[in-house]
């Protein structure tokens, strides 16, 4: 493990590089465009925006690094992320920012799949889910300590927007000068939301409804916690407090859901955040970095226990069928934040745990109707592999399962 780390450093350290200041302009954006005056309605519209860029990347990247190569498309997608994000730090345009966040989430979902799909080729299935573990561990702790880097400047001002542009032009770096040659061209997945349905409800249920949720979490939570009047070193921790939750449940929850029905594990991680959900209105402020930790530890690893769930039931290549997972994650975070923010918006800031409850709750009822509706009959044949939303929307073919048949039950629903 020491010596494929080694070999794949310079890839790593630019997705650690990259996700630092990834991290930093989520927690970023949203505080500096209530600054600006904006309504829980436009910041949400940006935060739609984004997401709806990052499954636009996920369907046009892979045909630019078929035509030009995975080093010059990095490069590239660095440079328009930088010039994204100043753009938006020189605008206080609505329409501007919508436009850019756009832009911005396209090709972060290029530079994802860019160096997922590069890590996937460098090893064999052997060795690919140790390589996978130790990729979702650096992108959490990057996502973390991008969330702390709030503290370094003011959110209106424009050195922390600089900050954070600095951190993903330097991420090219690494990977221009790598001696790891680069892999064979993106293969092209195809999508049907019927298949998708087909191969496991509880699935497409469960991951939809986690996309809503975490991209509210992304998408607003910054200024829910603005609104509940803390500083912003506070808002910082709460915000990688979610983050570390999902770091350090994503594991024994993927494990316990190799033992167990994974369905009921769904469940339970639905009921748990659920849980956090309604604490947030009965306990004081002060326990946000808590409630913040057991939250995204209950909703992040949803969207794996899904792909895993999913693999159990899949006759075919799973990348088809993983890419309609993630295309159900990605929609879903399209339309979370701008619903939510107007919940938000005519009811305050406790409407935004109020609606990812909501939302928590109507997924929970159904997957236990589906799961009273159709009993597990086999025991499961893909083993749990760890997987995260934030770098979801990068490139399903590096989950170790992509190239894995499965056979198929499909009463296990």
């Amino acid at each position: 493990m020491i010596s494929l780390a080694a070999r794949l450093s310079s890839l790593l350290i630019s997705v650690a590089i990259l996700v630092v200041g990834h991290g930093l302009q989520l927690a970023l954006l949203p505080i500096r465009a209530d600054a600006l005056g904006w309504s829980d309605l436009q910041i949400g519209l940006t935060g739609s925006s984004y997401f709806a860029g990052l499954l636009f990347g996920c369907l046009t990247i892979p045909h630019l690094v078929r035509r030009v190569g995975h080093i010059r498309v990095f490069t590239v997608l660095t440079a328009i992320t930088t010039a994204a994000l100043l753009g938006i730090g020189l605008l206080d345009s609505i329409l501007g920012w919508i436009i850019l966040r756009l832009l911005i989430g396209w090709s972060i979902a290029g530079l994802y799949l860019v160096i997922e799909s590069w890590l996937n080729e460098e090893v064999d299935n052997r060795r690919r889910g140790s390589l996978v573990s130790l990729y979702t561990v650096t992108v959490l702790l990057a996502m973390a300590i991008g969330q702390l880097l709030l503290n370094t400047a003011s959110p209106s001002s424009f050195e922390i927007v600089i900050i954070a542009a600095m951190f993903i032009v330097i991420a090219a770096i690494p990977v221009g000068l790598t001696p790891v040659i680069q892999p064979d061209p993106i293969p092209k997945a195809t999508f049907s939301p019927f298949a998708v349905l087909h191969t496991s409800r509880v699935a497409a249920v469960a991951s939809f409804a986690s996309g809503i949720v975490t991209g509210c979490y992304y998408g607003l939570g910054p200024l829910y916690a603005k609104l509940m009047a803390l500083d912003i070193f506070s808002i910082s921790v709460v915000m990688a407090s979610g983050v570390i939750g999902g770091a350090v449940f994503l594991w024994p929850v993927g494990r316990l859901s190799d033992r167990v029905d994974r369905r009921v594990v769904i469940l339970m991680s639905m009921v748990g955040a659920i849980a956090a959900c309604v604490l947030t209105f009965i306990v004081s402020v002060d326990y946000l970095p808590f409630l913040f930790f057991l939250f995204g530890g209950c909703v992040m690893p949803i969207y794996a226990l899904s792909l895993a769930h999913a693999a159990d039931n899949v006759d075919h290549s799973f990348l088809e069928v993983g890419t309609g997972i993630l295309i159900m994650n990605a929609m879903g975070a399209i339309v979370g934040p701008t619903i939510a923010s107007l919940f938000m918006q005519f009811l305050g800031a406790p409407a935004f745990f109020g609606f990812c409850g909501g939302i928590l709750l109507l997924g929970a009822a159904a997957v236990a109707i589906l799961i009273r509706q159709h009993a597990a009959r086999r025991p499961h044949f893909a083993p749990f592999e760890m997987a995260t939303t934030a770098a979801a929307q990068g490139a399903v073919e590096f989950d170790p399962r992509s190239e894995s048949k499965h056979e198929t039950d499909n009463d296990d629903f």
